[in-house]
């Protein structure tokens, strides 16, 4: 966390709005469920079944997205399988160029995402874009998904700002547009093709087919520029 600043903050959504994580979270599930086949001397099959019951649990709750969590659950190294996919890591066409003036700007660009910190630190390091970001509010920072608001209101708290002069981006009309609009944000609904969801998950594919009544509508993150410039 850097040193607190008081200003306009931009709450960045991370999966399907900066970044593509499809490839890259679908093989680190299959290689837990072939790690859970060779443990129990099962097929592979069943080892599929096992870890989606077990994920299907989860569903709704902020521990879903804890890949810590699931290591611990099956004895198996999560920061090791995490390293090996991490090259299928992408970052969305223009998060880069996007991120780089909004802070050139002065914008206080905080990443709010429904990943663990742990494994978020991963992926951002990978990248080399840790410093972008003034702050990351993480589901085990505040022990709920986003849909909660919880990541907003201590982004908010943080940095002693008002919820009128900052902005809510993000790809989920429930996670990031509607628990934002409640508090107050201006809310920028992301519509940049398709929805990069975890392939083992309902709950978040649901949300993605809510009505979206967001405050700006982009269907390319450059777009961001002009509807700041023009309000400010």
């Amino acid at each position: 966390m850097k040193s607190k600043r008081i200003g306009k903050i931009i709450f960045w959504d991370w999966t399907g709005t900066l970044a593509d994580e499809a490839s890259l979270d679908r093989a680190i599930c299959e290689e837990i469920e072939k790690a859970i086949a060779r443990q129990r001397l099962i097929p592979l099959s069943e080892a599929r079944k096992i870890f989606r019951n077990y994920l299907k649990q989860l569903e709704g709750k902020w521990e879903w997205h804890d890949y810590v969590r699931h290591g611990r659950k099956f004895h198996l190294p999560w920061e090791e399988i995490q390293k090996k996919h991490l090259h299928k890591l992408k970052l969305l066409p223009g998060a880069l160029e996007i991120l780089t003036w909004a802070r050139d700007k002065g914008y206080l660009n905080v990443l709010a995402t429904n990943a663990v910190r742990p494994v978020i630190n991963l992926r951002l390091n990978y990248l080399k874009i840790s410093s972008l970001f003034e702050a990351l509010i993480t589901s085990d920072d505040v022990q709920a998904l986003k849909a909660e608001g919880r990541h907003f209101e201590r982004g908010l708290k943080l940095f002693e700002t008002s919820p009128s002069i900052c902005f809510s981006v993000g790809d989920n009309p429930v996670q990031d547009i509607a628990s934002a609009r409640r508090l107050g944000l201006k809310t920028i609904f992301c519509c940049l093709g398709p929805n990069y969801t975890h392939y083992h998950t309902t709950h978040l594919a649901l949300n993605h087919q809510e009505k979206v009544n967001a405050d700006f509508t982009i269907f390319e993150l450059m777009e961001i520029k002009d509807i700041l410039e023009n309000i400010d």
